[in-house]
Formats: C-alpha cells, structure tokens, sequence
C-alpha cells in the first residue's frame, strides 16, 4: 500500500477527534458541531464540511485551507450563512483539489449561531 493510501486512512482519524472536542457552551440544550470528511479522489482529496444542530436552527461558517510545499504555500477561505434541514444536518461546503506528494494541508472551520462562535475543527493532513 502506497505512502498516500495508508496516509489518506488516518485522515477521518484525525478530524473524528478533533470533532469531538468542539467548544460548545455549557447551558447549550443543541449546540451547533461540525465535522470534515475527508476523501480520497482521483488525484486528490474531497472535503465536505457538515453542520448539525437542531433543524430549522441557522447561522455562518467559515472554513480555511492552507497548503505548503515545495511549490510555496496558499490559504483558501470560504464561507457563508447556514440552514439546518429537517434531518438535522446542513452541508455548507464540498472542495476538491489535487495533491503533490510534498503538499502539507491544514483546516480549519468555525460556525456562529445563537449560541456565538465556536471553534468545530482542525486537522493536518499530511502526505
């Protein structure tokens, strides 16, 4: 098994846990989390950035991307108003992008909703 797959298996690993250690306040009956998922795609990599709370409930994320590696670095923002849908869920964000075998990701993503801001995820995904 190549270097990228085996590295590509630990990614839902690493953002798994950094979900779960999302700052949420203590009174908050439904605070608003999010996760990461990540793919492995022809070339490159798949991210979908999720939300959950409770539906009807609304808000904004913001996620960022940076990359460094042998050909320089670049940031990535994207971000946006959020509705939870009836299933409890809102997909706020799907990126695609190649990857060179020297390329470092870092990412990161916050949500606002009633409850303020928190910080739901970051991850490093190394190749």
């Amino acid at each position: 098994m190549s270097k990228f797959w085996m590295s590509l298996a630990f990614v839902p690993l690493a953002f798994g846990g950094a979900a779960a250690a999302s700052v949420a306040p203590a009174n908050a009956a439904a605070a608003v989390e999010c996760e990461i998922h990540a793919t492995a795609v022809s070339g490159g990599l798949r991210l979908e950035s999720v939300v959950y709370g409770m539906p009807g409930s609304s808000g904004a994320y913001q996620l960022t991307l940076a990359r460094s590696g042998a050909g320089g670095s670049s940031n990535v923002s994207q971000g946006g108003d959020f509705e939870i849908d009836g299933s409890g869920q809102a997909v706020v964000s799907v990126t695609e992008f190649n990857r060179s075998h020297r390329d470092n990701y870092n990412v990161e993503m916050t949500v606002e909703d009633f409850s303020g801001v928190s910080y739901c995820h970051q991850g490093t995904l190394a190749r």
